[in-house]
């Protein structure tokens, strides 16, 4: 006899995660291996944030602070809102979830862009609610058509800035669209988990907009450029009445103490942060400049990623770049089949996938293997 599971659970999209540097070392007998498949901060933590961070191991055998309220605290003085617009969690995907038990159930529905992050409609379908997805236009997010999907089943309107897994942008105009012909009872979330890795020239500063606007929700992490992605921390700055309704759902001790103090530490490594944006985005110029050369088609990318066209070979090249040693996300997995997602990572180790990459695209293309 079967176990009485949800029927709708069978429904649900599976995230696949990247592959792990050791199963990969072990697979192909190599030492040295490159994860650049999950966007993480391949520069590492800045000098003396690790340190700061295990002065505090010995104080694990108390349970965390359930209201977050060092880290609170320093994000209101760092962004300069009220602690009550704030809302923490174990990655900013646990508050995507928590946004969608709040606001969506049977009957309603979401709108998002397709491909996307797929915890968006992940979450939707959980609560029993419907993803109602609106075609990239150029690898780009259309919010007009996006305005369009919306109607009066719509309680969430998702985009993101940089998108993922594209890299591209919102423009001001199109969001000053966006906000103003949306109507006010539907929240408009803007996820920007890659928000810092924007050149400061090309970034929206939206904090800007949360005052007197009751339907925005902006959503960033720690796991991206302040390199804290094994411990899971991200937040939210929105309205009071979204974060109390988050509030109410979110579980207590969500996010752990480590978490929550490295979070506290790293606001004080913002300049740090500058110079690794200033870092990965001359590295993309070294990557558009070497696929230009190789006549490669991407993506200009904001983000700390680039993706790039295999074309048909696509998973023949994602093996020949694991049997080098070099971890990418295959297109195919995040929606885009005849392309490879990869992480900008270092000089030397950019430099050593670009030759091992463009070589392995030449011998499949050029001489016909």
């Amino acid at each position: 006899m079967s176990l009485k599971i949800k029927n709708w659970i069978s429904g649900l999209p599976e995230y696949v995660a990247g592959r792990t540097l050791e199963e990969i070392k072990k697979e192909y007998g190599i030492a040295e291996v490159y994860k650049m498949a999950s966007n993480e901060n391949l520069y590492g933590l800045p000098p003396g944030l690790a340190e700061r961070i295990s002065e505090d191991i010995g104080d694990i055998y108390y349970y965390p602070d359930s209201s977050c309220l060092e880290i609170k605290e320093k994000l209101s003085r760092f962004y300069g809102i009220g602690q009550d617009k704030i809302v923490v969690g174990c990655g900013s995907d646990q508050i995507i979830e928590m946004i969608c038990d709040s606001f969506t159930g049977p009957g309603d529905n979401i709108v998002t862009s397709d491909p996307t992050f797929p915890i968006y409609e992940k979450s939707a379908l959980k609560c029993g609610g419907e993803s109602r997805k609106v075609p990239l236009k150029g690898f780009r997010q259309d919010t007009g058509r996006l305005l369009e999907a919306v109607d009066e089943n719509t309680k969430v309107l998702f985009l993101t800035n940089p998108h993922n897994p594209t890299g591209t942008n919102i423009t001001r105009d199109e969001l000053d669209t966006v906000l103003d012909r949306l109507d006010r009872s539907i929240l408009l979330v803007i996820d920007e988990a890659y928000f810092e890795y924007c050149p400061r020239e090309d970034r929206l500063e939206t904090t800007d907009f949360l005052a007197g606007r009751d339907n925005l929700m902006l959503l960033r992490t720690f796991s991206k450029i302040y390199g804290l992605a094994g411990l899971r921390i991200g937040y939210g700055l929105g309205s009071g009445e979204a974060v109390d309704a988050i509030n109410k759902v979110r579980l207590p001790f969500n996010v752990n103490s480590m978490a929550q103090k490295a979070a506290v530490y790293a606001l004080d490594y913002a300049g740090h942060a500058e110079e690794i944006c200033e870092k990965v985005n001359r590295q993309k110029q070294v990557y558009y400049n070497a696929l230009d050369e190789n006549n490669i088609e991407y993506v200009r990318s904001y983000a700390n990623f680039l993706l790039i066209s295999t074309g048909k070979r696509e998973m023949e090249i994602v093996e020949e770049l694991l049997r080098n040693g070099f971890i990418v996300r295959p297109g195919t997995n995040l929606g885009f089949p005849g392309y490879i997602r990869v992480t900008i990572a270092t000089d030397e180790v950019n430099k050593r996938f670009l030759d091992v990459f463009t070589g392995i695209y030449r011998d499949i293309y050029k001489q016909g293997r």
